[in-house]
């Protein structure tokens, strides 16, 4: 009870009192760092071609490269806010910053895969304590009529730093090289770093909880999540549980996952609190913004994919297409302010997730005659509804929240929205190979049962193959060669329509959801 008349009486003052230069300047030191760290993630996986000739490296191995940081960044993410607490906000800001800073210049100047993955996992850790950090103290540290403001900052950072990620990285690959992927994060970290380490200091460090480390809770976490990010990231490629690495990893995460439950629960002093989900905005925003994570990643995931494979497009062009969703974050997120000073928050979150839907439903008519004209359209909607679904969530979420367990909650909410759209893409990327290997053969039978119009297509390549070969027998392999490249790409576009179609459908039914979440106080005029 003393506790909470405490915390209700530091949120007081807290709200009474007005911003200051030098709170801001540091707060812009934050969100920049935030952005790099989020871009760290994104940023790679478009150039994994140019990284891998220039270590030598198998396509296998340097698939690694973005494993390892996820992996490292979603143990990160929970113990964020147990290690702010310990060295306070700014102290393992940091650290956290200074570590990517170094983690940064050894990916770019790393000779082997082995030590750009080593170096790859440092940039995760590091990096993953920055987003949570930075929308804590927002909750935590600023009066309640700025944090929307706030807020919309935030998310506009970092939402467009996922969907700008691929666009910059195929331009830096393209026309610098891969190393400077890494080398541009120095300056920008450096500076982040100063304007935090000098400008202000938000909170003091709790020393004495050095002597209650809950190492058996860390060590299960730790455990739990390589396992499970194994599983997700490599089960497709090593025919999930035909193969014995996978099947012993997914054991592990199954009973290190409930382990992590039971000890978080009982222990006395649990390094993440998880009965911060007893409260119903939080729990009921922590699964929506699982569900944001999912219906952002998993379409932004296999939109590049199709251009690559069936467009034809390279990474460059890739990322041209892409910038559209990108920018449309940028105008919306620019707008958020205004927006939560006329509308409810749920009202908000309401248009969001319905915009989400039907920017994905639009996606998902991709072809063969798919142009950047036809997909202006679902970019801008899924950009436009991007801001909306994540600002939203994050007040809801965190807006009802005592102060002293706004860290808690940052932490949680973020590895939620992690965790989303990892399983997500997880499930999306293993459907995609099922369903187009069943709509191929679907297309095999129907060519064997309309064989006049089969046998009219063999003519129709036969003649104009015939001059180049010649030969009537290789002519007509060739032909049948065409045929079936031509059914494994219509297979393809209907298993990428088909998937991208079932997460539209699930974003619209989540919307049944948001009346459970209660309203939270938005705008508070100066």
């Amino acid at each position: 009870m003393a506790q909470s008349i405490l915390a209700s009486d530091a949120a007081a003052r807290r709200d009474a009192r007005r911003l200051g230069g030098a709170e801001l300047l540091a707060f812009v030191g934050m969100a920049l760092g935030m952005f790099l760290a989020v871009l760290n993630i994104q940023i790679v996986g478009s150039s994994f071609d140019e990284i891998r000739a220039g270590l030598a490296a198998s396509p296998e191995e340097v698939s690694w490269v973005l494993t390892a940081a996820l992996i490292a960044e979603v143990i990160m993410i929970p113990l964020s806010g147990w290690l702010s607490r310990l060295f306070s906000t700014r102290g393992l800001f940091v650290m956290c910053l200074l570590g990517f800073s170094a983690a940064s210049v050894g990916c770019a100047t790393a000779g082997d895969i082995d030590t750009m993955i080593v170096f790859r996992a440092l940039q995760g850790f590091c990096g993953g304590a920055i987003a949570p950090m930075a929308l804590a103290t927002i909750y935590a540290s600023f009066p309640a009529r700025y944090q929307n403001t706030l807020t919309a900052i935030v998310s506009l950072l970092g939402t467009s730093a996922v969907a700008l990620g691929p666009s910059l990285g195929g331009w830096i690959s393209e026309t610098l090289s891969w190393p400077w992927l890494f080398l541009f994060n120095l300056p920008l970290a450096l500076i982040a770093t100063a304007l935090v380490a000098v400008f202000h200091d938000f909170d003091a460090p709790d020393w004495s909880m050095a002597r209650r480390i809950d190492l058996p809770g860390i060590t299960l976490l730790a455990v739990f999540f390589m396992s499970l990010l194994v599983v997700l990231e490599r089960g497709r490629r090593e025919d999930w549980l035909e193969s014995s690495m996978i099947l012993t990893l997914s054991g592990v995460a199954a009973v290190t996952g409930v382990l992590l439950l039971w000890r978080e629960l009982a222990a006395k002093h649990p390094f993440i609190d998880l009965r911060i989900f007893a409260n119903r905005n939080f729990a009921v925003g922590a699964t929506y913004v699982a569900i944001f994570g999912a219906g952002l990643f998993v379409p932004l995931y296999l939109l590049p994919l199709f251009l690559a494979r069936v467009i034809g497009l390279n990474t460059l062009q890739i990322g041209t297409w892409l910038f559209v969703l990108g920018v449309s974050m940028m105008v919306t997120g620019f707008a958020m302010p205004t927006l939560v000073k006329h509308f409810r928050l749920r009202t908000i979150a309401f248009a969001g997730f319905g915009l989400l839907a039907l920017g994905t439903w639009l996606q998902a008519r991709l072809g063969v005659e798919t142009s950047f004209e036809s997909l202006l359209a679902p970019q801008i909607i899924r950009g436009m509804a991007t801001q909306l679904c994540f600002l939203s969530m994050v007040r809801l979420a965190l807006g009802r929240l005592p102060v002293d367990k706004v860290k808690d909650g940052t932490a949680m909410f973020q590895l939620t929205m992690r965790l989303g759209a990892a399983v997500a893409v997880a499930i999306a990327n293993a459907f995609l190979v099922v369903r187009a290997e069943v709509h191929y053969h679907r297309l095999r039978e129907s060519t064997g049962e309309s064989w006049a119009w089969a046998g009219d297509l063999l003519g129709v390549f036969g003649g104009r193959l015939g001059p180049d070969i010649g030969n009537s027998v290789e002519t007509g392999i060739a032909s049948m060669q065409m045929i079936a490249r031509m059914a494994l790409q219509e297979a393809q576009i209907q298993a990428f329509n088909e998937i991208t179609t079932v997460f539209a459908i699930g974003l619209a039914l989540s919307l049944l959801g948001l009346p459970l979440v209660r309203g939270v106080r938005g705008y508070v005029p100066e």
